[in-house]
């Protein structure tokens, strides 16, 4: 099973390098949701795929730990030709705080769920990170010490370059920094994330050998398959 999982990696990290299209990307590559099967909303969201009320109210619940309302965001995944989920929750914060979904002001939301929403947009349009940037580094800034904030705004920030070194030295510098609460749930636990993070690096380190086509024997190589 381990096997399998990481020719399926390799082999989707791989066309990253070769074609033009970013349907297999940092962002849309790395899950994680796998971790937070126990959760029945959890496994819900992967189920259905589409945002739901209770799902919203899970997200902007100050309860639930920020790594579980990722993994729900995670679980819910992504379309190649977008997704609206994020809308979605914008209607939903709009109600709940009177305000134009979209004219939200940032400060008077939780800074959960400014992430929450920043967090949908990149998943819902990978293709175009930038405005789910903007709103992760407001959320970052005010929750600074939380891993699952910090690696997802790097991985937010990967998406919008083809350097797979840059890719690396982002998210690396995360996975490394001991300053951050590590509230995601550890290696033994969320294989698929950390294994990701591990084949990343691979890619960098080895990114000039990568480049070339039918090259897969030298990637199984170099993941030690």
């Amino acid at each position: 099973m381990k096997v399998r999982l990481i020719v399926s990696l390799a082999i989707a990290l791989l066309s990253l390098l070769i074609e033009p299209v970013r349907a297999d990307s940092p962002i849309t590559s790395t899950r994680f949701a796998d971790a937070y099967q126990d959760d029945a909303l959890i496994q819900a969201a992967r189920k259905s795929g589409i945002l739901d009320l209770k799902m919203a109210e899970y997200l902007s619940s100050p309860t639930n730990p920020i790594d579980q309302k990722a993994a729900l965001i995670n679980a819910l995944s992504w379309k190649y030709e977008g997704k609206s989920n994020a809308t979605l929750y914008r209607y939903f914060l709009s109600l709940t705080y009177g305000q134009k979904a979209d004219q939200l002001d940032l400060q008077a939301l939780t800074a959960d769920e400014v992430f929450a929403l920043g967090y949908l947009t990149v998943m819902d349009d990978y293709f175009n990170p930038e405005p789910a940037i903007a709103l992760l580094l407001s959320a970052k800034a005010r929750n600074q010490d939380s891993f699952t904030v910090v690696i997802v705004t790097a991985l937010a920030q990967a998406q919008a370059t083809r350097d797979w070194c840059q890719v690396w030295q982002t998210t690396d510098a995360v996975t490394q920094a001991r300053s951050l609460k590590q509230d995601m749930r550890p290696p033994e636990q969320n294989e698929l994330f950390w294994t990701t993070c591990a084949l990343i690096r691979t890619i960098a380190n080895n990114s000039p050998r990568l480049y070339r086509k039918n090259n897969f024997e030298k990637v199984k190589y170099f993941f030690k398959i």
